[in-house]
Parts: structure tokens; C-alpha cells; sequence
């Protein structure tokens, strides 16, 4: 007997493990918040979250584990350079510009057409409209080349020591001094990589607090949703009938046509060929405006308290130091 297995079933199991062993990504301050909103008495917490949302939570926080683990490889290489540009008396702008702009050949238009042709495709762009993109492309392509290879020869020459741990997020106060690297007799801390990751934590800060935003609003909407209804001896449905599609007026032909003249150079076709969906986008608009103010509405009548807030730009040790809950 052939026994088969739900594929939702094995996704859902494996968000799941997913999610319960994402190494700490040091990006989340503490203490940190685990209570994201109170409705009526009633608590909203991070593990109320759907699978889809604690998983894209998840990813988004493995870029920055990611990002710490190139982060030493990346201070080693601006140490040499800013000892390089100290030994000839250059600020490191002009040494890269002498040693990539200056070095790098230019690629010609044969280069150009040689790319396009390996690389065309049937419904592609023609070369001619391709050509400055590829050109600045290949470009591109050598800079980084030469970049690597210079950086390599500056490590090669100077006395560059790199330990065999792994690069971790500090979680007190003493791992910040834990040296990952000595360049010169410099040395490169744990301090020195979680400094440099501040701007691209802060970055996934927001991206974590809209990801988890979105679905908490969406939560809060539908539990005083519920319990309006209860309150009116009704259903959510009929509720949303009268408040929110009772409401909607429909987009005139005017309207529809304004809105294509106004944004005539972001369609690609003619009005008679984009109308329709001209029209599915205002009066998706138009239901989006009456539902948030209906949700509006019904948050004035009740008890609401939000403690997820939007973040500020973190430093290190509120992201490693602080006491935990």
C-alpha cells in the first residue's frame, strides 16, 4: 500500500523547523519585545504570527548572518588599502582610482557585440538599445576584477593574520574584544565587524518591523472585526457589506481614462487594451481606502495597545548587551 504525503503538509513542517533553528542573527534589541499588541485585554504575541510571516522574518535576518560572515573578509581588505593609501600619501579614493580606473582597458564595441551574441535571446532587446548596458556592464565586471586582484596582492604583502573561529554575534559585553583578525599588528574585533553591520542591520530592522506590521494590522482588523459583529448580533461579512462595499462608488469611464493619460508612460499599450485593468486597480484603490477607515472606526471604540514600534538606528550593544526579558 502506497502511502502519500500532503506537500503542503511537508512545507508547513519544514517552515516550521525552519524557524525554530535560525542561528541568532545579533539584529533584534533587547530585551527583546514579545508581546506585539493588546485588543481588549486580549494579547497579540510573535508566535500568534503566521508560518509565512515568521518565515520571511527568518530569511530576512539569515542575510545579516550572511553579511557578518563577510564582514571580516571585508575589514581586512580595507585596512591594507587605507595602510596602502597612507604609505604613498593618498587618500583611498585616488589610490583606487590610479590602481582600478587608470588600469582597467576599456571594453570595445566588439567586446559589446561578442556579449550580446552569446547572451541574446529570442524576445530580447536588440543590440543597439542594449549596447551602453552591456558595455557598462563589462566594465563593471573588470573594475571587480582588478579590484580582487589588487586587494590580494596588498594581503599577500602585508602581515595579515585571520583566526579559524567562526564569526558569531556577541551576546554580552566581553565578546565585543574577541579579535577575529591582526592586519599589520591592527587588530579587528568583534566590536569592529558589528559596527560596520549597523547600517544593513538597521536595514532589516525595517524590513522585519513591515513584514510583521502588515500581518499584526491585518490581525487587529479581524478581532475587532469579530467582535463588532457579536456585539451587532451579525455577521463580519454582512458588516463589510454595509460598510465597506455597500459604500465603494464605481470608477467612471472619466476617471478611468484620467488616470491613463496621467500615467500614460508607465503603460505599455493603447487605453482600449489597459481600460479593464485600469479599472480593477482604482476600484481596488477605492476598497482599500473604506476598509482602512472602517478598521479606523472600529479601533477608536476599543482598547487597542501596539508595542511593536518602528525602529530606530540601533548600536551595538543595544543588539548584544542589554538584559533579556
Amino acid at each position: 500500500m502506497k502511502i502519500r504525503v500532503n506537500p503542503w503538509l511537508l512545507l508547513i513542517i519544514a517552515s516550521v523547523v525552519f524557524a525554530q533553528i535560525t542561528p541568532d542573527c545579533g539584529c533584534e534589541e533587547k530585551p527583546e519585545i514579545n508581546v506585539l499588541a493588546v485588543i481588549n485585554g486580549v494579547k497579540i504575541t510573535k508566535k500568534d504570527l503566521s508560518i509565512d510571516t515568521t518565515t520571511q522574518v527568518s530569511i530576512a535576518q539569515e542575510s545579516v548572518i550572511t553579511a557578518r560572515s563577510q564582514a571580516l573578509n571585508q575589514l581586512v581588505t580595507k585596512t591594507v588599502l587605507d595602510a596602502e593609501a597612507k604609505r604613498r600619501g593618498l587618500t583611498v579614493a585616488k589610490l583606487l582610482e590610479l590602481e582600478l580606473t587608470a588600469k582597467v582597458k576599456e571594453p570595445t564595441e566588439a567586446d559589446a557585440r561578442a556579449f550580446y551574441e552569446e547572451n541574446k535571446t529570442d524576445r530580447g532587446r536588440d543590440y543597439k538599445s542594449a549596447k551602453n548596458e552591456i558595455l557598462a556592464h563589462l566594465k563593471s565586471e573588470r573594475q571587480a576584477a582588478r579590484a580582487k586582484e589588487f586587494a590580494n596582492a596588498l594581503r599577500v604583502a602585508a602581515q595579515v593574520s585571520v583566526t579559524e573561529q567562526q564569526v558569531t554575534p556577541p551576546t554580552n559585553e566581553g565578546d565585543l574584544a574577541r579579535v577575529f583578525a591582526t592586519v599589520n599588528g591592527v587588530n579587528i574585533t568583534s566590536l569592529d565587524i558589528e559596527q560596520s553591520l549597523l547600517p544593513f542591520i538597521f536595514q532589516v530592522q525595517k524590513q522585519v518591523y513591515a513584514i510583521r506590521k502588515r500581518e499584526l494590522d491585518l490581525k487587529i482588523n479581524d478581532m475587532l472585526l469579530e467582535e463588532e459583529a457579536k456585539r451587532l448580533q451579525t455577521t463580519p461579512k454582512a458588516l463589510l457589506d454595509q460598510n465597506v462595499r455597500g459604500r465603494m462608488s464605481i470608477p467612471s469611464e472619466e476617471q478611468v481614462r484620467a488616470f491613463y493619460e496621467k500615467n500614460k508612460a508607465k503603460f505599455n499599450g493603447e487605453f482600449s487594451e489597459v481600460k479593464v485593468q485600469i479599472f480593477q486597480y482604482l476600484l481596488a484603490e477605492e476598497q482599500q481606502k473604506l476598509v482602512a477607515a472602517y478598521a479606523e472606526q472600529l479601533r477608536k471604540g476599543a482598547a487597542v495597545q501596539i508595542y511593536l514600534t518602528e525602529p530606530q538606528p540601533p548600536n551595538v550593544r543595544q543588539l548584544c548587551c542589554n538584559p533579556l526579558d
